[in-house]
């Protein structure tokens, strides 16, 4: 145990090293909710726009997820565990780069981003079933998961903890949509292959790669804010 925490450790200084001002200023925002908000607005707009008012209750459903996912890495997990982050940790604090010097709370195994991006982005992809989004959707919770180690505030043992964490809570919440939620619209059938596809089916083809386009260009546009940073304060 002790030679798995120590090669985590040197795994995580590693992947953190590679940083510059331009690298900090693009993964402070990526790291942050709020840039996503329009990801989010084109996801509940796909589901209300396929299933109508019942979309509603579809939404709700992912909002449960990710509270499951977020109460439990937080709440249960990291007080149980309490392993410091690494932004925390006497042997590595002076050694990791910090983004604007924010050092998060005092633990982080297991990664609450890492749990709840990937919670969401499973259960997503199982249910909408579209390859271009289910890629979009897989890159953005990579992304927020390496953003986390790149400020310093994760070990890459956290994140991969916290993203098994998200990936079973996912399955396991679409399991529970596929056989509780769906009574309430009408596509059930006995074959669980056929109920499965008719769901993916309710979103179509093309309203789904808006989703996937939306992740794409809001990732463009934070490019394009990075680089007029960097021209403005170089």
């Amino acid at each position: 145990m002790d030679n798995l925490i120590f090669l985590d450790k040197q795994f995580t200084l590693w992947l953190n090293s590679f940083h510059s001002t331009a690298a900090d200023f693009f993964f402070y925002l990526t790291t942050s909710t709020v840039l996503w908000i329009p990801l989010f607005l084109a996801l509940a707009w796909l589901i209300m726009k396929q299933q109508g008012t019942r979309g509603i209750i579809t939404i709700i459903f992912i909002g449960l997820i990710i509270l499951v996912a977020d109460q439990l890495s937080s709440h249960v997990i990291k007080p149980l565990i309490e392993r410091p982050r690494p932004s925390h940790d006497d042997t590595l604090q002076y050694l990791i780069h910090l983004v604007n010097g924010r050092r998060g709370g005092h633990f982080g195994f297991v990664s609450s981003h890492a749990a709840n991006t990937f919670a969401i982005a499973s259960f997503l992809i199982l249910m909408v079933r579209n390859r271009f989004l289910s890629w979009s959707i897989f890159m953005w919770a990579m992304l927020n998961c390496y953003s986390r180690i790149y400020c310093g505030v994760h070990y890459f043992g956290d994140i991969v903890c916290g993203a098994l964490l998200g990936i079973i809570i996912g399955a396991i919440a679409y399991q529970i949509y596929l056989h509780l939620v769906l009574h309430l619209f009408v596509i059930f059938h006995h074959n669980k292959r056929t109920l499965k596809s008719g769901l993916a089916e309710m979103f179509g083809k093309s309203e789904p790669r808006i989703v996937g386009w939306t992740f794409w260009l809001t990732i463009i546009l934070t490019l394009i804010i990075t680089l007029m940073f960097m021209r403005y304060h170089g």
